[in-house]
């Protein structure tokens, strides 16, 4: 998950005007299919004989989330739906609105994106709706998306359910399937109707895939420009086009939210990611043709991509004194973290280390080499993100809280994880001090270890490189015009200032994130979203094109389901559309509520 909203802010979509000072008109554009005969009225009421007003919580990092909160409380009102807005930092409404608790008969509380059943497990403030949320769709590993859709009942698997969604047919079972299948034809059949599901059910609107705007300064090199920008971002450096790599100063990257945390257990979120990956690469990643490239792993083998043999470089230490990576630290972690029965680390992640609700076998074949011994093929086992871009703590670290009955706490606040002083070798900078909300910084690390690897031999060229945190959109542009920061998302509002600059330049790349309106169907949100109609109804209600034409000017693409129309897994026959066209309308929408909402409701 990641906050999203990369577009500019150009007044609420779907306005065909817009006052001078960037205020929407009020001729808003769609909406005007009703006729005299067909009106329902003006105003949705409750049984308490009030309107129906919902709660939504949106994102206040997000370049234009608060302008697409501003148009779904415009749509809604067409809809006789009155809306309360309330904007928090994303930090803390994944903190307050989307984490929920529970505490099981004779247990201890926990907390969790899905802490237990949906009648029970609430977060700490109400909500109805939120916004500014992306998902990452995995259109190299769609099946890769089981933690957001699998039934909340299955809380070992859907993990990040947090809106307590129950889909209408089974989903993780054939996802389960396609896992396995090696029959491509079978398997695009099977993720398609997954994807047809998900339109069909409507667990949350699906509105747009953004595309990226990534700002640079017009001298920084190296840069690899693709859906996977970045992958090589060590080899970055200062100088002119053609010339010789050298090591310079700081570089910095302008944010607008801060990490979460940098304990790499409880690390779901890119923020929280990319300033642990300062500090810390990782197994292996992929570039922009979906290869691998090495980082602790120096091999993968595999005969029958059932049984995946990885293997480590020999030259990687740890720091703090707990020695050589090796196997043992690997296993270690992946039993007893990962796979661990009580989970008692808090792993946001485990879902990815079972298979049917069993753990999947890992076996030491080496000092340096283990074996992944899945249940069952999976040809596309290293394109997922379970050991690709994995991280791994040091077993002689975790060993030490393994058994303390606090969930995880004391591993979280010990120095080693604050500070992240284990880092050794492991990654190109190592820390130096995180401020919170302000600045995250680490400094060169001279003793890097992909330096011994051909076409690395002096990275990383900056002498530190840090993550600045600008809460205000303007700021934030402000320090990347005046050359304070050297990176940023630019909105698509500034993207042609940038692009002419003679100082900065902006590359596009697609983004993998589907922005959300997730509709919360848990006890403590509208208890008519538990009834997909509803939820249908209120996300034909909203205008997709006018978002992605208006609001993202253009750089987004409309979205249906938790699939891009590019991808290999989405089938255009199979996907319900909402919010465009003949399935877009205030009448069409207010109808079925109408239709199917309980007789406690009724509009006037």
């Amino acid at each position: 998950m990641k906050t999203l909203g990369a577009g500019g802010l150009a007044g609420l979509a779907g306005c065909t005007g817009e006052d001078g000072d960037g205020t929407p008109t009020e001729d808003g554009g769609g909406g005007g299919d009703a006729t005299p005969e067909d009106d329902l009225g003006d105003t949705l009421v409750g049984p308490d004989g009030e309107q129906v007003t919902l709660s939504m919580v949106y994102s206040t990092g997000g370049q234009t989330t608060k302008t697409i909160a501003q148009f779904v409380q415009q749509e809604y009102g067409k809809l006789g739906i009155g809306v309360e807005l309330t904007g928090v930092p994303f930090n803390t409404m994944l903190s307050k609105y989307a984490q929920n608790t529970y505490k099981p008969e004779g247990g201890e509380e926990r907390s969790s994106f899905n802490a237990g059943p949906r009648d029970e497990a609430t977060s700490q403030e109400q909500w109805d709706l939120m916004l500014g949320i992306g998902f990452n769709s995995y259109p190299r590993t769609p099946t890769s998306i089981r933690p957001f859709w699998t039934s909340e009942e299955k809380r070992e698997q859907a993990t990040t359910n947090f809106y307590g969604y129950r889909p209408s047919e089974n989903i993780a079972g054939m996802l389960d399937e396609a896992s396995k299948e090696t029959d491509e034809a079978k398997r695009q059949e099977l993720l398609a109707d997954v994807f047809g599901i998900l339109s069909h059910d409507q667990p949350v609107n699906f509105y747009e895939f953004s595309v990226d705007l990534n700002g640079f300064q017009k001298d920084i090199e190296g840069i690899n420009p693709g859906p996977s920008i970045g992958y090589n971002s060590q080899q970055y450096f200062r100088g002119e086009s053609g010339s010789t790599p050298s090591v310079t100063g700081a570089y910095s990257v302008g944010s607008a939210t801060d990490a979460k945390t940098l304990n790499p257990i409880r690390i779901n979120d890119v923020s929280s990611s990319n300033r642990l990956e300062l500090t810390l690469d990782t197994a292996y990643t992929l570039d922009n043709n979906d290869e691998v490239v090495y980082r602790w792993v120096e091999s993968i083998d595999t005969d029958d991509k059932q049984n995946y043999e990885f293997t480590l470089r020999d030259n990687l230490q740890w720091g703090a004194g707990y020695g050589q990576m090796t196997a043992d630290d690997w296993v270690y972690y992946i039993e007893e973290v990962h796979q661990a029965e009580d989970n008692w680390a808090g792993d946001v992640n485990q879902s990815d280390w079972f298979r049917g609700g069993e753990p999947i076998p890992v076996e030491k074949t080496g000092k340096l080499s283990f074996e992944v011994q899945l249940p069952e093929v999976d040809p596309a086992f290293i394109k997922k993100p379970i050991m690709w871009e994995s991280f791994c703590l040091p077993k002689g670290l975790v060993e030490k809280y393994r058994d303390m009955d606090d969930g995880g706490n004391k591993l979280n606040q010990s120095k080693a994880i604050q500070e992240i002083t284990y880092s050794g070798n492991l990654g190109p900078y190592t820390f130096d001090r995180w401020d919170r909300e302000s600045v995250f910084v680490a400094k060169r690390n001279e003793d890097y270890y992909l330096r011994d690897v051909e076409g690395y031999d002096g990275v990383p060229y900056f002498e530190e490189k840090k993550y600045q945190v600008f809460g205000e959109q303007s700021t934030r542009l402000s320090a990347f015009e005046t050359g304070e920061v050297d990176q940023v998302g630019v909105p698509s509002s500034k993207a042609k200032k940038f692009k002419d600059l003679d100082s900065t330049k902006v590359i596009q790349t697609p983004n993998a994130f589907c922005s959300i309106l997730a509709y919360n169907q848990r006890a403590n949100g509208w208890d008519q979203l538990r009834t997909r109609e509803v939820r249908y109804a209120l996300s034909m209600g909203v205008n997709k094109e006018t978002i992605v034409e208006s609001i993202d000017r253009g750089y987004a693409k409309v979205a249906h389901t938790h699939q891009p129309e590019y991808s290999d897994w989405f089938d255009d026959s199979k996907v319900e559309k909402t919010g465009v066209g003949e399935n877009y309308g205030a009448a069409k929408a207010k109808r079925m509520l109408a239709d199917n909402l309980s007789g406690d409701y009724s509009f006037k």
